[in-house]
């Protein structure tokens, strides 16, 4: 009896698969490319063509922005991350979308949103307080993770793996991006001083450390349900 026929190899007992790695790096890309330039048109939206600030008291518009922000965050990357999560355990596309949006809603109203309206009442470059916000919103990644990690404790043994393979993969991204700082100002993302380019490059840095966990996180030998059936 031969597998050779077969359109997808059999994952190891570790858990690694190279079509599956390439994806979700693939998938997490896009995504975060995605929602970073479509926030940044939001927050001009919200600042430039409706004047929001701290003098208009203008709240609702703030949250109207956030919610939208967070649900564009959970809906792309949640989707995208999805089409590998599936592959592995039959976790509902809704359930594993939804879990990615608390968290970005956080980022949005903790860090994003009071930044860049800071920087509309002080007059500075609305881009500019943008591109520091979304960079420090890294440190809430592990949220993400633990947020993701109650969606996978139902179907896998090492779901608590999860969250610290989430919380290594930002710290080792974020020192490493300290460290080059301090060797090249330009590169100083953490501060503002960096580019947009730069945000999207430190974003994309954390998916080929989280996709290998992410692997043996859903390795068959520690899957507590059966895999989906795989499509022909």
């Amino acid at each position: 009896m031969t597998a050779s026929g077969s359109s997808h190899r059999k994952p190891s007992t570790g858990g690694w698969d190279v079509r599956l790695y390439r994806r979700w790096i693939g998938y997490n890309t896009l995504a975060f490319i995605t929602v970073l330039t479509v926030g940044f048109l939001l927050v001009l939206l919200g600042n430039d063509v409706l004047h929001m600030n701290l003098a208009s008291h203008n709240v609702i518009l703030a949250l109207v922005i956030a919610t939208l922000g967070a649900a564009l965050f959970g809906g792309v990357l949640g989707a995208l991350q999805w089409l590998v999560v599936r592959e592995r355990v039959p976790v509902p596309r809704k359930v594993w979308v939804t879990s990615n949006v608390g968290p970005a809603l956080l980022a949005w109203l903790v860090v994003i949103m009071p930044a860049v309206i800071g920087a509309q009442d002080s007059h500075q470059t609305v881009s500019t307080a943008y591109l520091l916000a979304a960079s420090q919103s890294l440190a809430l990644g592990p949220l993400l993770g633990l947020s993701q990690s109650l969606v996978l404790r139902k179907v896998t043994t090492r779901w608590k793996w999860w969250i610290g393979a989430n919380l290594a993969s930002w710290l080792i991204v974020d020192a490493v991006i300290f460290l080059l700082s301090r060797w090249a100002a330009d590169l100083n993302v953490l501060t503002g001083d960096g580019s947009l380019i730069e945000v999207y490059l430190t974003l994309i840095a954390t998916t080929p450390l989280t996709g290998r966990a992410l692997l043996w996180v859903l390795a068959p030998s520690a899957l507590t349900t059966a895999r989906p059936a795989q499509s022909p």
